[in-house]
């Protein structure tokens, strides 16, 4: 492997993957419902891709684009995975700490590419924020989100642990000096194993991150079913007094067993008939005046429409 494969197209590769799933979950987000952090995962990918193109391009372009910039921008990835599925959970995570971790590790970096210089500890700290930023999003994504949809998304932990554990060893074996790493771009196995079971990790993550989005949509439209069907079939009603029968053999008034299963309001009025009915002396004069007043108004101030004559209390 360390010979046949070169680790600039295996880079190059790796960002137009990420550049295409960002495409992906770009032309989700806009052709369908999505939720609270899908924007956030959109603008992850995006980063991660425009990344990994930049670190193919070492060599062309300042090492400032290509090492500096690359490295902020690849972190920015799994942050926007963490932050994205706090807000699909509805948690609010704060900004500070994982700002002061991004600003920490793009220092370390900056130090390693300017200052002392040392690949093999700019990639471990590299690694390293990847793998803690993945870890966190798989907890997430094991606890508060699986709380919210009342299921796991074992594709999605799977996918985000996994690339944890990845870039955890990866980071170590250069730490610990396994991997004698000089040049970045130089054909290592380690390198190209890294890059391609990443390849993997990045495409289970986003399917898993859409699939999260469907699964949330399909809950919401379980539950639009579920109302419907409150006021669905056959209802019980009585002939003389038009009270309600519920499942627990209760009579209720029709104004309360609708209420209490819809978001309808009621207001109260009486319709000709039985104006005719109540008030047979004086209910033409009623009806006409009905008749020549202006249309009655939507809303009666009680969360209803009021029609026809309402008697004085």
């Amino acid at each position: 492997m360390a010979t046949l494969v070169d680790i600039r197209t295996l880079v190059l590769a790796a960002g137009i993957i990420a550049v295409v799933l960002f495409a992906y979950l770009l032309h989700v987000h806009l052709s369908r419902k999505t939720y609270p952090g899908f924007a956030l995962w959109t603008r992850g990918s995006l980063a991660a891709g425009t990344g990994l193109i930049l670190i193919a391009l070492r060599g062309v372009v300042p090492d400032l684009l290509s090492i500096v910039l690359s490295g902020a921008l690849i972190i920015y990835y799994p942050l926007m995975i963490l932050k994205g599925l706090a807000a699909f959970a509805g948690r609010r995570l704060s900004w500070w700490p994982d700002l002061a971790i991004y600003l920490l590790f793009t220092a370390g970096t900056s130090w390693f590419t300017y200052g002392q210089i040392n690949v093999a500890l700019r990639i471990f700290i590299i690694s390293l924020a990847l793998s803690y930023y993945c870890l966190r999003s798989a907890l997430l994504a094991a606890g508060g989100v699986a709380t919210l949809l009342g299921s796991r998304n074992w594709m999605l932990i799977a996918s985000l642990a996994g690339l944890a554990a990845l870039f955890l060893a990866r980071g170590l074996a250069n730490l610990l000096g396994l991997s004698q790493t000089t040049d970045f771009l130089a054909s290592n196995s380690l390198q190209a194993g890294t890059f391609m079971a990443s390849f993997a990790g990045q495409i289970f993550t986003v399917t898993g991150l859409v699939s999260l989005n469907m699964q949330r949509l399909e809950q919401d439209l379980a539950l639009s079913q579920r109302e419907v069907n409150l006021l669905s079939g056959l209802l019980p009603i009585c002939a003389n007094c038009k009270r309600i029968r519920d499942d627990s053999g209760y009579w209720h008034q029709v104004e309360a067993y609708i209420s209490s299963r819809s978001e309808a309001k009621f207001s109260h009025g009486i319709c000709p008939q039985c104006i005719r009915e109540l008030y047979p002396d004086i209910s033409e004069q009623i009806l006409s005046q009905e008749k020549q007043q202006p249309a009655p108004r939507k809303d009666n101030g009680r969360g209803g429409t009021a029609t026809g004559f309402e008697p004085t209390p």
